[in-house]
This record gives C-alpha cells, structure tokens and sequence, in this order.
C-alpha cells in the first residue's frame, strides 16, 4: 500500500474513469478489462507509466509506488492463471458473474472492515488531545 492519500479531488477525478470501480483515500479498485489493457500494452514493451496515461488516468495522481503495485499484481494475476479479476468477479461463479449471495457475504465483510477501521480511528484520536479540538 502506497503511504500517499488520495485527495477527495483526486479520487474524483479516479472516479471519471471507465476502468476504476472504487476509490478510498488509499485504495484503487481497477476493473478486470483495465488489468487486461495494461498487460497487454507490457507485454508489447511499454512501460506502466506511459501504459496508465495512456488508458486516461493521470500518473501523476497514482503515483510510482502504486503503478509499481499494479504492475506486480497484474503480474501475479497472470501467474495465477484464473484470469484478471475485480471488485465485480473476485467471488465469481463459473460464469464470470458474483452471484447475488455472494455479492452480499462481500459487502458484509467490507461493511464490517470499515467498521473496524471506524473504530480504530476513534481510537487513534483519542489518544490525541490536540485532534479533538479541531
């Protein structure tokens, strides 16, 4: 994980693109034919920079350390055989679709995961007496 947030103009902008399904302050969540794209063009010797821009996302925004990131999960993706997968078929069935149970159990553990980190930042802020004056 990149140690840079992303500003809530800089996850708009994310947002405008076909190929991001989520954003978070520290999170990209690319589709499947993004992955496949980007492969595609590394395998023709581009590099992933130029690869990113290239299919309408600002560098600049991601930056190195995430594009690093990306090219080495696409890379194991790869690896793996199963296909490239997203938000959207990461629990798929065997034909390319979450099924409705499954979209719930996902959106559960993700409700929950947030609820967690909700928690955590409570208590995070009040261990700092100066961040709950602001």
């Amino acid at each position: 994980m990149a140690n840079k947030k992303f500003t809530p103009e800089e996850m708009s902008e994310l947002r405008k693109s076909k190929y991001v399904l989520d954003v978070s302050p520290s999170t990209v969540h690319f589709s499947a034919e993004f992955k496949k794209e980007f492969w595609n063009a590394l395998m023709q010797g581009k590099l992933p920079k130029d690869i990113v821009k290239s299919l309408g996302i600002n560098p600049e925004i991601l930056g190195e350390i995430r594009i690093g990131g990306l090219k080495t999960m696409i890379r194991n993706e790869v690896k793996k055989g199963n296909g490239f997968r997203d938000l959207n078929t990461y629990m798929q069935a065997g034909n390319g679709y979450m099924s409705a149970e499954n979209r719930i159990k996902y959106l559960e553990m993700q409700l929950a995961y947030k609820e967690q980190e909700i928690e955590f930042l409570k208590k995070i802020v009040s261990l700092d007496p100066e961040a709950r004056e602001l």
